[in-house]
């Protein structure tokens, strides 16, 4: 069974996650968006080796540990290709809060498999254009990034971003998923489909 561990990273609070194969003790590590001293810190108590990185979208605190950690085992990053404008953008900053990443790696153009690790792919635009979701059936888990949160969604305001997109993401793609599938967004705590589409918040959305 795949393992999941969160370390929660930047002034954003943003949910890192390492995901693992227990046998083989290799991992993604899925939006590393800062302190990567703690990041490292992490997957050297858990032992586990690094393959690759997977980004849910390209916003700055999702993505500012990416350089160090891919130098550091020389991993590749993965990133929709409608985001890599994003990822690229000197402009994708926070300021005066979040700097804009720089000496940021090129991405590959297809995720790196790893043993054990098979998820399927959900493109999920509506936050940004190459938003997606990484979703582990076997597991009954899916990593939301921006697009689904406990109780609401990412924003829509930046450049990118669709609430009709959004919302057609959600009722579409991640509220046919079952109900049993739990949730892990990229901020804030953990749900499940179910709950989700029994929110009011969504409205018709999920139906």
């Amino acid at each position: 069974m795949i393992k999941l561990d969160i370390v929660v990273v930047g002034v954003l609070s943003v949910n890192c996650y390492l995901v693992w194969n227990p046998e083989t003790k290799e991992a993604y590590i899925v939006d590393p968006g800062s302190d990567e001293e703690l990041i490292q810190e992490r997957i050297a108590a858990l032992g586990v080796i690094p393959r690759a990185i997977l980004l849910t979208h390209g916003h700055v605190d999702h993505i500012l540990a990416v350089p160090s950690l891919a130098k550091k085992w020389q991993i590749p990053v993965w990133i929709h290709a409608e985001d890599m404008s994003l990822y690229q953008s000197p402009d994708n900053a926070l300021l005066p809060w979040i700097p804009a990443a720089e000496n940021l790696p090129a991405p590959v153009p297809d995720i790196p498999a790893v043993s054990g690790l098979e998820f399927t792919l959900l493109h999920t635009p509506g936050h940004t254009l190459g938003g997606v979701c990484f979703y582990f059936p076997h597991e009954k888990f899916v990593i939301t990034g921006d697009t689904l949160f406990k109780g609401t969604y990412g924003r829509t305001d930046f450049p990118g971003g669709s609430q009709k997109q959004i919302m057609n993401s959600i009722s579409n793609i991640l509220f046919k998923l079952p109900d049993d599938t739990r949730i892990y967004p990229g901020h804030h705590g953990a749900s499940n489909i179910g709950s989700e589409k029994k929110n009011l918040f969504f409205g018709c959305s999920s139906q």
